[in-house]
């Protein structure tokens, strides 16, 4: 993504005509771009097409939002998409494709939509992905991070980091899970974890599979059990609750964990119910659930007697309080970034920085946890250090040196990184 084509401070939709263009920001012939976010914008309305037709002409383009769960086209990718097999005439299942008033697609997909599109883009070359690898890890480290969950992996992408690291170029150690995108997708992705286990790795942990059912605040597609203000919508669940069940089920029975993508709290809800559900069965696992931004106290009383993780990033406070009050109704409001309770609770968490989406920093969760306890998140009662380690010290050994708020060395493996 640091190589690519940044979006982030685009001050309104009209500001693309501005960009200036470099080949590594494109995917074979498409334009490809991540960033972009409308909540900073005045007026704070999601774009279309129009604008990048007005642009581009006929280079397809495809702009992911910031939050990963939209994309925003031009009229010459949806052609694209559209003779690619892509049926742009209904929303699928999961997902929803933006239209303008006459009916016609308005350039906007989510969640589902969004990554069905994705996948038919051309693949970037294997320089350009070793490019974004060795990048990224720069600046892991010059975060002073030493340890990276992976949620994306793949068996192209293991196989080219096991290379960097019989090279001695890999500077990371890696909690890896391979993404199933739908429940028939889990065949594949079983098949991909059998190879990757035949190559085992020294800085690499591959654990399970990990799965997204619902999208995000900002995209107005994290699923609540509420309607967004002024919606008539609670957002989207993108896999049916029998679906999280079976890939639960199978995933457990397979001997490996999951990561369940969570960040409304009916979608967290659920994915606890399921897990107790297939619990109940006789059929234990472990359940790591990925940001959970919005929990209820049911919930978390529900997590109790199963083996659950949360990962959370107070970084997402930052970007995104200025507008949570407007978009999520108030009775959701005391649920927010609930990193205190789960602490009472005794419910295990970690935090992170869930990069790309946002900065990497350690500073900006200290900020955030700081900042968020006057906008009236509960503080959390704890070091904020003792949720930035990794729980086992013997997996690849890192220490991050850290003065006067800046980090000031980091060793991994004993050898100094900066």
């Amino acid at each position: 993504m640091a190589e690519g084509l940044q979006l982030h401070a685009l001050k309104s939709a009209s500001a693309v005509r501005d960009i200036k263009l470099q080949p590594s920001f494109y995917r074979s012939h498409w334009l490809v771009g991540f960033g972009w976010n409308h909540n900073q914008w005045v007026p704070a309305e999601f774009p279309d097409c129009k604008i990048l037709d007005a642009a581009f002409g006929k280079t397809p383009v495809f702009f992911s939002r910031v939050d990963g769960h939209a994309s925003w086209l031009n009229t010459a990718a949806i052609t694209e998409l559209k003779n690619a097999g892509f049926d742009i005439s209904k929303d699928p299942e999961g997902g929803r494709i933006g239209r303008l008033p006459d009916g016609e697609p308005s350039g906007l997909l989510f969640d589902s939509a969004h990554i069905k599109a994705l996948a038919l883009l051309p693949d970037f070359s294997p320089a350009q992905h070793r490019l974004f690898f060795e990048t990224s890890q720069k600046i892991f480290n010059r975060a002073g991070f030493t340890h990276v969950r992976d949620l994306s992996m793949n068996l192209a992408g293991w196989t080219l980091l096991r290379t960097m690291e019989e090279q001695k170029a890999l500077t990371v150690a890696l909690d890896a899970f391979v993404t199933a995108e739908i429940l028939s997708d889990l065949n594949r992705v079983f098949e991909e974890i059998q190879i990757i286990k035949a190559d085992p790795s020294l800085q690499m942990r591959l654990h399970g599979v990990k799965i997204f059912i619902d999208g995000s605040l900002g995209s107005k597609t994290a699923h609540l059990s509420l309607p967004y203000t002024g919606e008539l919508h609670n957002g989207l669940l993108i896999w049916s609750f029998d679906d999280i069940k079976q890939a639960l089920r199978r995933c457990w029975q397979a001997g490996l964990q999951i990561a369940i993508h969570t960040i409304g709290d009916q979608a967290a809800h659920l994915a606890v119910r399921a897990a107790r559900e297939i619990s109940a069965e006789g059929i234990a696992g472990r359940l790591h659930l990925e940001h959970v931004q919005c929990l209820r106290p049911e919930t978390i009383q529900l997590m109790k007697p199963i083996h659950v993780t949360c990962y959370l990033q107070p970084c997402h406070w930052l970007s995104d309080h200025p507008w949570l009050r407007k978009d999520l109704p108030a009775e959701l409001l005391p649920y927010l970034f609930q990193w205190e309770q789960l602490r009472k609770n005794k419910i295990p968490f970690f935090f992170g920085s869930d990069s790309p989406i946002e900065p990497v920093s350690l500073f900006s969760t200290e900020k955030a946890l700081r900042e968020s306890a006057a906008w009236g998140i509960p503080a959390l009662a704890a070091p904020w250090t003792n949720f930035h380690s990794h729980p086992d010290p013997t997996f690849c050994p890192s220490v991050t040196e850290i003065h006067d708020g800046r980090v000031i060395q980091v060793f991994f493996q004993n050898q100094p990184l900066l």
